[in-house]
Order: structure tokens, then sequence, then C-alpha cells
């Protein structure tokens, strides 16, 4: 079973490794794509006023801002690795077992607004664009829809979708086999948010360390997590206890 992870906006800097004018990102289809992402981001990284309010950046952006200049040239880390914040710490992909990196190298893939798709071992720079983010003359959500028409075909199983709303409308997921989940508290049974992110990155740990081959494993799974589920047709709600 394929997993979907949303990114994040905290992102570690530096890294090692080749970088992406030396080495191609899997799935050449979506490179026409990013190439007009990383000109556009280029062109408006010359202009620090425009770019902040694109961007939507904080009070001090100027390392953003050289970052989106160097974008070709500058060093890598795996996808999984350069995400950071509550998913990626709940997930720690550093402490997962031999079997569970491999897995993760498989079956998991983490929606990029700059990127597209990724399997999560796939070597990015650190870089700042958000499906918050406008850039002239671009629409992200028909640009990147339009894009991954040759992916999805190559991407064989069902799919277990836990990006957030904002990254799953960005490239929804056509006609297939896939379930969307959903993460709520126990006692109110409401949607949460902190407890979103730490829910979902403690499930796909345990999903990666004990293999989710199907969608009747995910109870098991969670469980594993220190979670519950339950399914409703294509959606999974995932039940966090109190004192998670």
């Amino acid at each position: 079973m394929l997993i979907l992870l949303p990114p994040s906006e905290t992102k570690r800097s530096g890294g090692v490794g080749i970088s992406i004018d030396k080495a191609a990102i899997i799935w050449a289809a979506l490179d026409p794509a990013r190439d007009v992402l990383l000109k556009k981001l280029a062109t408006l990284s010359k202009s620090k006023s425009k770019t902040v309010k694109a961007l939507k950046l904080g009070k001090n952006p100027d390392a953003d801002i050289a970052s989106l200049k160097e974008l070709l040239t500058a060093p890598t880390m795996p996808a999984i690795e350069r995400y950071a914040g509550t998913l990626y710490d709940a997930l720690g992909y550093q402490a997962l077992s031999p079997a569970g990196k491999e897995r993760a190298k498989e079956k998991l893939f983490i929606q990029s607004a700059l990127f597209g798709l990724l399997p999560a071992t796939e070597q990015i720079p650190y870089y700042r664009l958000s499906t918050n983010s406008t850039l002239p003359g671009i629409d992200l959500k028909k640009h990147w829809t339009k894009a991954h028409v040759a992916v999805w075909p190559r991407m064989l199983g069902p799919i277990l979708d836990l990006r957030s709303k904002s990254y799953a409308a960005l490239n929804p997921i056509p006609e297939r086999e896939h379930y969307t989940v959903e993460v709520l508290d126990a006692q109110s049974g409401k949607a949460l948010n902190h407890f979103n992110k730490k829910a979902k990155g403690a499930f796909v740990r345990a999903a990666l360390e004990h293999g989710l081959e199907s969608v009747d494993q995910i109870p098991q799974i969670a469980k594993l997590a220190g979670l519950s589920a339950r399914q409703s047709g294509s959606v999974i709600e995932l039940i966090v206890p109190t004192n998670f």
C-alpha cells in the first residue's frame, strides 16, 4: 500500500550529496513542470519585496531568498530528512529499522509544491514554496494536476492519502483505489491540528516498521501506533486517545 504525506514548512538547511543540476529527480515526466517553477522562483528572487509577498516569508527572509537563487546547485538531502516538524519528528525516519527504511524507499511519497510527488528518499535542496504561495502567471493546482497525468499510472497499488487538504487539492488522486485519512479526538470527535500531525507521523512509522499491505491492516497498525482506527467508505478515521 502506497502512502502519501504532505511536506513541511519547516525544513532542515544544508545537506550533502549531488545537486539537482547534476542528478535528475525521478519521473522525468514532471521535469517540464518543475523547470517552470524553478525559473519562476529564480526570477522572483531578484526582487526582495515581491518574493516576500509571493511566498509569505517572515521578518528575516534574506537566507530564504538567497536559497532560491541557488536551487540548482545547492546541497541536497533525502526529502524525508529535509522536512522537519511535528509529523516528521513523530515518524522518526533516522531511527527506523533497516526494513522500515526500505519500505519508506518503496512505499512512501511526499507531495511538494515545487517538485510534485517525490519518493520519500529522493534528494532535494532546501527551498521555500507552498500551496499558499502565489507565483505570477501560475495556478499551482492546474499546473500539478496536469503534470501528474502521466505519473499516477506508474504508482501501483492502493493509496493511503495522509496529505493535508491543501496538498491533496494541489494534486488530486484520479479514480482508483485510495483512502483519505482524517484524525479525530477520541472524546470530542472533532478534528485535531497539532495532534493531527503527531498521529499521522506515529501511524506512518508503525506502517513502515510492520508493513502495511492493505486497508484491512489499518486498525492493527493504528493500535501499534497508540491509536485506533475505523473506516467509513473511502475515509479512514484515526482516533487519538487522551494524553497521546
